[in-house]
């Protein structure tokens, strides 16, 4: 009923000037029974989806297909996929090459303009769509329209210490950690298995000398979100994009953490098997730190609250979970399952078990 409250002023006034007060109390009783059907048969909140690395926002195979499932299971709800490139193959470009402030600014920006939205929306962020929605939630919250629930999968919420899919010890470490290294990243992966060869060390060698390099932080996107443990003062200092969104740096952003925290729901789903996202952890906001793959609990940015995590999972509103299978490998049956009916289409546990028990039948 809250939704009542800004209406209920003009109900009074119909009150006053209705000739018969008992006719005026009949309307309002109609106005009120009227309104209250309107907000309880209201269609689900848009939907906001941004794609992950070398993917693109339509393509048939992936986004077209979820956006397709979401429109067919919850009829008359808006899905607006988020593009970052003009075409499917500027789209997909623009997962690896452009500057993520950028692109944060421009999606807030037409969100904004997206009328369909202005009651709010939820959103799921895939792999690296899941860190730049958060972003897009810290930065423009509080500007609207408002983000309800987020759910990221396989994000890199604390970013990645080693090159996709590669399960050899990255070579900048410093000796001593070497070795207490190499079983960290094994235990990060969840003991699946990842490439490891001399191709992997080429790859590391390359990242780990140029991450930072101005050009290089400016135009590759996933070096944006490259976290080397054993160059941690040189990623505050010229990381661009990760530092800012998790107020690693001295100067934190009160608002990012008032924003983050106003969400009704924050899912973080990680997967079972995933060497692609190193530590896989990453997607809960573990860090590896050079040594050891340390939990959120146990970092500053959740027990200070640099973000709003800790206001979160104080009120219930942060929620850890885990998807079967590698990086972004799951079926339209199981995002249907687990993150359709749960978390998209506004229905109470109740409805949503009957509706899964509906649909298995």
């Amino acid at each position: 009923m809250q939704g009542m409250r800004g209406v209920l002023p003009l109900l009074t006034l119909v009150c006053i000037h209705t000739a018969s007060a008992a006719r005026g109390a009949q309307l309002v009783s109609q106005l009120v029974d009227q309104l209250s059907v309107g907000e309880d048969n209201a269609a689900p909140l848009p939907v906001v989806l941004w794609h992950g690395m070398g993917d693109s926002c339509c393509a048939s195979y992936s986004m077209g297909a979820i956006k397709a499932l979401i429109e067919e299971k919850l009829p008359g709800t808006y899905v607006h996929s988020i593009a970052t490139g003009d075409g499917a193959m500027s789209d997909v470009w623009s997962s690896y090459f452009g500057n993520v402030n950028d692109q944060v600014a421009k999606v807030c920006l037409e969100l904004r303009n997206t009328p369909q939205l202005a009651r709010g929306y939820n959103a799921v962020g895939f792999s690296q769509g899941g860190q730049f929605l958060r972003a897009v939630v810290e930065r423009c919250q509080h500007l609207g329209p408002r983000a309800r629930t987020l759910v990221t999968l396989g994000a890199q919420h604390q970013g990645v210490a080693n090159v996709p899919g590669c399960n050899t010890v990255p070579s900048n470490l410093t000796a001593h950690t070497r070795a207490a290294a190499a079983g960290s990243i094994k235990a990060a992966q969840g003991g699946a298995k990842a490439v490891g060869s001399g191709a992997c060390e080429t790859m590391q060698t390359l990242l780990g000398k140029g991450a930072y390099l101005p050009w290089v932080r400016d135009h590759i996107v996933q070096a944006q979100y490259f976290k080397d443990p054993a160059r941690m003062d040189e990623y505050l200092r010229s990381n661009i994009f990760l530092p800012d969104i998790n107020n690693e740096k001295a100067a934190r952003n009160a608002q990012y953490a008032r924003n983050l925290a106003s969400l009704e729901q924050l899912v973080l789903y990680r997967f079972a098997n995933d060497t692609t996202v190193v530590p896989r952890d990453s997607a809960w906001f573990a860090l590896f730190d050079g040594t050891a793959v340390v939990a959120l609990e146990d970092q500053p940015i959740y027990k200070e609250d640099w973000i709003g995590l800790r206001a979160l999972d104080a009120a219930g509103k942060l929620v850890f979970a885990e998807a079967p299978g590698a990086h972004m490998q799951f079926t339209l049956d199981w995002f249907e399952s687990d993150i359709l009916w749960p978390y998209l289409s506004g229905d109470k546990p109740s409805s949503v078990a009957a509706a899964k028990a509906s649909a298995a039948a």
